[in-house]
């Protein structure tokens, strides 16, 4: 019987990650293959980065807040958070909403679901990989196939079955899931109830500062920003509140988050993939590379860090991974999912927030996607890199990599290896 339960932990972690990374990562309907008018088009390119900060934070805090009234209460949360997914994407069609609006009510209940199903998931290790997986598969499938039915217009098969992300479908079956994890799970037994909660601020603080200045920093450097001052400065900003979010966190928790945020920009850098059959190959990478980070003995997030670093440098001096579609774009992705699948299979947190907050980083827009793409392109179909100057991504990825190498060592430095979570 636990056998089949830790199954069911896992299986139900994973869907609703996957759900909530693809309504996080993607806008619930990106507009610009649809008849939307000029003023919801901007509404939704200026709400988007911010629907998803906000959706992230607010994950941080649902993991904190359900885990202290234990796992049953995290899968019931789940469970409502996935239905309100699922209703939204049914009733918006007969409703004068905007897509802004819808937007943030897709991005605040995909944060509940996230940060629920963590804090429910990430106490046990085979429902802890099986969450993280689906989380990371939601960023990239969401990615590929939201990209693709923007830019193509007729929808093919692979894309009717995903179009509206996250898919009606899925996000049934989520909440089928969720709650059959809920029913299953042992109401905790308990002697007494405490008169006042004692509520974990330090991660939640953690998230709204890391976060507040990744979104910052994309807002404000754009194609036009030609300041070379100006974009230091803000990214070395990024830096400093990656490891003052590392430093809030217990323990050496921090690590995923610097991770999170170099491999953010590093990603942003690379460009996209359009054959679907390609996507195979790179969820392939992200499989083993969690495999390889819980193999190996032990966990080595400088030299992935390194690794990080050494991608960034792949897309700056190999011209065809700024070429949508081309050979090095895709060599380029399968080293990205191999590299967050073993940050993520490696390093193992202290607190489900903590892992959470990775999570968030992940999906947040970053400073090199948005140097090169604004506007409806950013969101959907991005223009070919060959006619902008894809270097200016590229080195800032390599730029926050070193940053966040940098903090890294200095978090290190400052949290001895006993701090580490057993």
């Amino acid at each position: 019987m636990q056998r089949y339960r830790a199954a069911l932990d896992t299986a139900g972690g994973g869907i609703a990650a996957a759900v909530a990374g693809m309504a996080l990562i993607v806008p619930f309907d990106a507009g610009c293959s649809t008849d939307s008018s000029a003023m919801q088009l901007t509404l939704l390119t200026v709400t988007l980065p911010r629907a998803t900060a906000a959706g992230t934070i607010l994950a941080v805090v649902t993991a904190v807040c359900v885990r202290m009234f234990g796992t049953r209460t995290a899968w019931a949360t789940g469970t409502v958070a996935a239905l309100l997914l699922a209703t939204d994407h049914l009733l918006v069609a007969s409703t004068s909403t905007t897509l802004a609006t819808t937007n943030f009510v897709d991005s605040l209940g995909a944060g509940v679901l996230l940060g629920a199903a963590g804090a429910a998931a990430l106490t046990h290790r085979p429902a802890a990989l099986g969450y993280l997986l689906g989380a990371l598969t939601g960023v990239l499938v969401g990615h590929h196939i939201e990209n693709q039915a923007a830019e193509n217009g007729a929808l093919s098969v692979v894309e009717r079955a995903f179009v509206d992300l996250p898919p009606d479908w899925l996000a049934a079956v989520a909440a089928a899931l969720l709650a059959a994890c809920f029913l299953v799970t042992e109401r905790a037994r308990t002697t007494s109830h405490p008169t006042t909660v004692q509520l974990p601020f330090a991660p939640i603080l953690a998230a709204a500062v890391v976060i507040t200045a990744v979104t910052a920093a994309s807002e404000r450097l754009t194609p036009g920003t030609e300041s070379h001052l100006a974009i230091a400065a803000w990214l070395f900003a990024v830096v400093v509140a990656a490891l003052v979010a590392a430093l809030l966190l217990p323990g050496r928790d921090g690590t995923l988050t610097l991770l999170a945020v170099a491999l953010t920009a590093s990603g942003g850098a690379i460009a996209t993939i359009h054959d679907h059959w390609k996507i195979a190959p790179i969820l392939a990478a992200l499989a083993l590379g969690m495999l390889a980070g819980v193999a190996l003995p032990r966990p080595a997030p400088v030299a992935a860090a390194c690794a990080i670093i050494g991608l960034s440098v792949f897309t700056l001096l190999a011209s065809g991974a700024q070429h949508h579609n081309s050979g090095s774009a895709l060599l380029g992705g399968c080293l990205f999912a191999a590299l967050a699948g073993y940050s993520f299979g490696a390093v193992t947190t202290r607190a489900a927030a903590s892992s959470v907050l990775g999570l968030g980083v992940l999906l947040l827009p970053t400073a090199a996607l948005t140097l090169e793409y604004r506007g409806c392109d950013a969101l959907t179909a991005l223009p070919d890199r060959s006619n902008a100057s894809g270097d200016r991504a590229a080195w800032s990825a390599i730029l926050l990599g070193v940053g966040c190498l940098a903090a890294l060592l200095v978090l290190r430095r400052l949290r001895p290896e006993g701090d580490e979570p057993s």
